[in-house]
């Protein structure tokens, strides 16, 4: 009887420590499970995806077509400014420098670019400053094409800001400083089927530059100014099964950042890039006209 009670104690022992060990496994399982990315069906760990997947108003583009020695010009950068300073990343601006006031001239700086002229050439400014928001044409503010004056920017973008976009875009852009190499991912999403042939675009802009401006003096900060298009004149296509409502659509793109643009020196040329004073600005459009959305970007 004492031998078999021995036996039935030390056997309850054991089942107690293998029950201790075996609660014990199970947590530390647990542990790594929860700690484990999330995986794709292939196995791969699953990409992020930066656009929102909700319906979004959309957010207003000015191209701010500018020229150096535009007297008035500086009365138009204040209020495309003003309009960032009110609404923030729902504003996009870039400043278009092209045409005869920003055409390269001794003892002035040049911060025109390739795509300039046929921007101009598309929104048929009848004065400068002029500017077009997303390259709609406002009635009755803008006449031949899409560009209106100053005075009709903030009208136009609120209008535009009140509409829903049927796209939405995300991105992230990353600068490695050893290769001068910049990486951008954009993702978009469709909450509304796209029209025509649709456009990704991505223009390299930088502020900082100091130089004489017509009606603002010889230290003028030049601010959101247009370097160069990463995706062309008129953008990249995006393909028609891609811009499908519920459709998501994402490209990552490689750029090499130049030490300046039209010469380092201001004047004669546009001078050098810092990268710390450059972000992007990245938006969808049908074709050459009606620019669904954009957004700014910072470079990491």
């Amino acid at each position: 009887m004492y031998y078999q009670f021995i036996r039935l104690k030390t056997k309850t022992i054991s089942m107690r420590k293998n029950l201790i060990t075996a609660l014990a496994f199970v947590a530390v399982s647990l542990v790594f499970t929860n700690c484990k990315k999330e995986e794709t069906g292939s196995g791969e760990p699953e990409v992020e995806f930066l656009a929102s997947l909700d319906v979004e108003t959309k957010h207003a583009v000015l191209e701010d077509y500018t020229g150096v020695r535009c007297g008035f010009c500086p009365d138009g950068h204040l209020r495309a400014q003003a309009l960032i300073d009110q609404y923030g990343d729902n504003v996009v601006v870039l400043g278009v420098n092209a045409g005869s006031y920003a055409a390269p001239s001794a003892n002035w700086a040049n911060f025109t670019t390739p795509y300039g002229q046929a921007f101009i050439n598309l929104a048929q400014p009848s004065g400068y400053p002029n500017g077009s928001v997303n390259r709609v044409k406002y009635a009755p503010a803008a006449t031949s094409g899409t560009s209106m004056g100053r005075g009709s920017w903030k009208s136009a973008a609120e209008a535009m800001m009140t509409e829903n976009s049927p796209v939405n875009i995300g991105a992230k852009a990353t600068f490695n400083s050893s290769t001068r190499e910049l990486t951008v991912k954009v993702d978009a999403y469709y909450t509304a089927d796209g029209n025509g042939a649709n456009k990704l675009n991505i223009a390299f802009l930088q502020s900082g530059m100091v130089a004489n401006q017509s009606g603002g003096g010889q230290n003028y900060v030049h601010k959101h100014v247009l370097r160069d298009l990463i995706t062309g004149q008129w953008g990249d296509d995006i393909p028609a099964e891609s811009t499908a409502m519920g459709s998501r659509y994402s490209k990552t793109y490689t750029y090499t950042v130049p030490a300046d643009f039209n010469g380092p020196v201001i004047p004669p040329g546009g001078g050098e890039v810092f990268i710390q004073d450059c972000k992007l600005a990245i938006y969808i459009a049908e074709g050459q006209e009606n620019i669904y959305t954009g957004i700014n970007v910072t470079i990491d």
